[in-house]
């Protein structure tokens, strides 16, 4: 070996010492992760093998990854997936990356639960990572994920489709609180984790969410409360009577979310709290 060739180890140490620079945070984990990631392997034999030289392809295939880690994209841009409901997401600047407190819609969607051959409508899919994940878990069930934009829905298709669940899902470009009466009264469930970032708070967001992040699926208005009345509207006409309406809240949008789903109709109102306490899921009913 080359006496000044580059080791895993020096590789890594450099690499943590310019994610600490840039307040990247939890930088010694995530530079491991990155270098394991580039090699393919696992990330506890590269901590190991911090002797071994480094190759000149996977270096600079490192370089690149880690000088857009640096501009604080998020991680999951990097690597290209994000683990959700024991699923691997394919994600990029797209979409949002698929964050574990959605899972509570989910499970909340399955508890409910959707009579067998059901109907379950996800509006601003996004990656698809709720849609499919329940198509998945309730392959019995037809699911229609709904986003307005094109981009996102084309990560979603593939999602659906390296997940086994593209037979069962109809993606569909549209504004949902402009969708075809044609829908009107035909889903058991209605699913939704809608944005919810006032315009206030967007500036006070990580830099990985502010800048790289598709602003329009995390900001509805100045409020943060504005896609909830959408969303209960249009949950009111696509469901039938006795079906349900879950939506994930933001924080400190408990009372707002639930005065706009009152106020669309629906009735037996449960706020579910998260694995911190956290107010974290609507679910109501259609009378």
């Amino acid at each position: 070996m080359v006496p000044d060739a580059p080791t895993l180890g020096s590789m890594l140490d450099d690499a943590i010492a310019r994610l600490e620079h840039a307040g990247v945070p939890g930088a010694r984990r995530e530079a491991e992760a990155l270098l394991a990631h580039v090699l393919g392997r696992d990330r506890g034999v590269v901590v190991a093998r911090r002797r071994d030289p480094m190759p000149p392809e996977a270096a600079e295939a490192f370089e690149a990854l880690l000088l857009r880690r640096e501009r604080r994209e998020p991680f999951q841009y990097l690597t290209g997936e994000q683990e959700f409901f024991g699923l691997s997401f394919l994600v990029d600047s797209r979409v949002l990356v698929p964050r574990p407190e959605t899972e509570g819609v989910v499970e909340a969607a399955l508890a409910l639960p959707p009579p067998k051959g059901g109907r379950v409508a996800d509006l601003g899919t996004g990656s698809g990572c709720i849609a499919i994940a329940v198509a998945v878990a309730r392959p019995d069930l037809e699911v229609l994920a709904v986003d307005a934009s094109i981009d996102a829905l084309d990560v979603a298709r593939e999602n659906a489709a390296r997940l086994g669940a593209a037979e069962r899902i109809d993606l569909l470009l549209a504004d949902f609180a402009s969708l075809p009466a044609s829908r009107d009264g035909s889903f058991d469930a209605v699913l939704s984790n809608p944005p919810y970032v006032a315009e206030e708070e967007w500036e006070g967001l990580s830099p990985e969410v502010r800048d790289h992040e598709p602003r329009i699926a995390l900001v509805p208005g100045a409020t943060g409360l504005e896609a909830y009345g959408a969303v209960a509207r249009a949950a009111a006409r696509l469901l039938r009577p006795g079906g349900a309406l879950v939506v994930e809240l933001g924080f400190k949008r408990e009372a707002g979310a639930c005065a706009a789903v009152e106020g669309a109709g629906f009735r037996d109102l449960r706020v579910l709290p998260d694995l911190r306490g956290i107010p974290r899921v609507l679910v109501a009913t259609r009378p």
